[in-house]
């Protein structure tokens, strides 16, 4: 509960970022880390137990579970923009709504040399927050099929499971966190979007799922530890040149900080950020986390065409933020 509590924060942070820093939060990150970390942790004890994977059986209920609202998402903008957008920018939009529908948007604008920070200049895409979706998507066919593969190798040493999964979802990550630095300083645009630079996102949370059974903190530690996560990953986008240096070893901040969260929530203790995770407020948050995401970006983008204004004020973005609920 309190790990569906952080996501429901990241969520928010998104949000609220988006509609009136016009900055990014570095909530994304948190969130595809916790997506690994719940689809890890789920297979391997699967894996242990020496239960069959069934990956169509995994696939099909995601499937079922998220394509009917992101179906549901593209279909609106796309009659939004033929009665609002400009028709210039009806091609683009239809050939994103095709990318987004199967989970290919963040190529689709990578291919395009879209700025992701450009906002000020050019109106973006109202399905260009597909992006993330997208790389989500891309990672729920491959994770499983690389924790198949190794429980198939190890099934006759089931104590093999998780030192192996170890060793790939390391090296992963090293080389991963090592593309992304390289193409983040070279070619940030594209590196944004580039799937690869984010493999290392969703290799820290199948670590941190693999790991957690072996840490043991003290209550102080996992109190201290727990708001220092949480507090680094509100001040994230704050503190950080985010715009100039994410995904690359910038972005290691966020993700540290999701570890430390996720560790220090093993025990809910006195003091700890646990029973805030888990408050109500973030509980009903939580609920909806993903239909948020889904539409408060095509919300704020048709603002933006309606008003040509690149910005809204306090008033403007709280009326997107209850629209987009």
């Amino acid at each position: 509960a309190d790990i569906d509590g952080l996501r429901a924060l990241a969520i928010v942070l998104v949000v609220v970022y988006h509609v009136w820093l016009g900055r990014v939060s570095g909530g994304v990150d948190v969130f595809l880390m916790i997506s690994a970390f719940f689809l890890t942790a789920s297979f391997v004890r699967r894996a242990r137990r020496g239960v069959p994977i069934s990956l169509g059986t995994f696939w099909l209920r995601k499937l079922r579970r998220l394509l009917p609202a992101a179906s549901a998402t593209i279909f609106a903008v796309i009659v939004i923009a033929y009665l609002v957008f400009p028709p210039t920018d009806w091609p683009s939009i239809w050939r994103e709504a095709w990318a987004s529908l199967f989970y290919v948007e963040n190529w689709a604008l990578a291919s395009t040399d879209v700025d992701y920070y450009a906002r000020d200049l050019v109106t973006p895409s109202p399905l260009q927050h597909f992006w993330s979706l997208s790389v989500q998507g891309q990672v729920f066919i491959v994770w499983p099929v690389v924790i198949a593969l190794v429980a198939l190798v190890t099934r006759r040493r089931r104590e093999l499971v998780v030192p192996a999964l170890a060793v790939v979802f390391g090296a992963i990550f090293i080389f991963s966190l090592a593309f992304s630095i390289y193409e983040t300083s070279t070619n940030q645009s594209l590196a944004y979007f580039d799937s690869r630079t984010r493999l290392w996102e969703f290799a820290a949370g199948s670590l941190v799922a693999l790991a957690l059974p072996s840490i043991r903190l003290s209550a102080i530690s996992r109190a201290v530890l727990g708001w220092v996560g949480v507090v680094g990953i509100v001040m994230c986008g704050i503190i950080l040149d985010v715009q100039g240096g994410f995904p690359g070893y910038l972005a290691l901040w966020p993700v540290v900080c999701t570890a430390l969260v996720i560790a220090a929530g093993q025990q809910g203790v006195a003091g700890s950020p646990t029973r805030f995770l888990e408050s109500a407020p973030l509980r009903f948050l939580g609920r909806d986390a993903y239909a948020l995401y889904l539409v408060h970006w095509p919300i704020l983008i048709t603002w933006m065409v309606l008003t040509e204004r690149s910005q809204p004020g306090p008033l403007a973005g709280l009326g997107i933020i209850i629209l987009s609920f």
